[in-house]
């Protein structure tokens, strides 16, 4: 895998839209539906590079095949992995891509969902990764990878850490941040808002994610 390459992950979650996939899609040398998110695939009419997963939530194989005879169908049926640790595993294993970009891995079941940050959280600090439906948008942020925002003024925007995380600073929000530390049991920056078209988030320590809202 080339190190500033984008791979695009489809998990079986909130199912993005048609459109939201394409653009994704066609910005990624990769695309990979994982089990259940090849049905997203599928809606859009979209081939996947990578089918992958034990494939006990996909339907018929033949099925899969024939509606996608150009896409690789990888199976792995490691009960112990979430799909989503399926995807990682498999790329790991070919070397991880500059970003990351994951649909279908919010909403729907929250357990899923927080599970998916949580793991997202031990990749690589230095691999952008980016959560993508048609609500919200999440960014994990890393000393290795602050957040550069742009075009998003006035949008809400709150930061949420996974554990201990350590100087948090700011520009371009409507309250900035200052060397501030975070902590689930201590400090969390629920809604403040992008002031500037030009955000910018960063940590010493730590993983955060920054969710930005779609609706106004």
């Amino acid at each position: 895998m080339v190190a500033d390459s984008t791979v695009l992950i489809t998990l079986a979650g909130h199912a993005p839209s048609a459109e939201l996939l394409q653009w994704r899609a066609e910005e990624a040398e990769i695309s990979i539906a994982v089990d259940g998110g090849w049905l997203a695939h599928r809606h859009a009419g979209m081939e996947p590079n990578i089918i992958l997963g034990d494939l006990d939530s996909c339907g018929d194989l033949q099925e899969i095949e024939t509606i996608f005879p150009r896409s690789v169908i990888e199976r792995v049926s490691d009960q112990n992995l979430t799909d989503f640790e399926k995807a990682l595993d498999w790329l790991e294993n070919r070397g991880l891509p500059g970003q990351l970009v994951v649909l279908g891995g919010l909403g729907k079941r929250t357990d899923h969902c927080l599970s998916n940050l949580m793991i997202a959280a031990r990749v690589d600090p230095s691999v952008e990764i980016i959560f993508d439906d048609s609500h919200e948008w999440a960014r994990r942020i890393t000393p290795a990878c602050p957040l550069f925002l742009s075009g998003r003024a006035s949008a809400p925007i709150s930061l949420i850490p996974i554990g201990e995380v350590g100087n948090v600073v700011s520009s371009g929000l409507q309250w900035e941040l200052s060397g501030a530390d975070f902590a689930w049991d201590r400090m969390i920056s629920q809604s403040n808002r992008c002031s500037t078209d030009e955000v910018k988030v960063s940590c010493q320590s730590g993983v955060l994610y920054a969710f930005v809202s779609k609706e106004e």
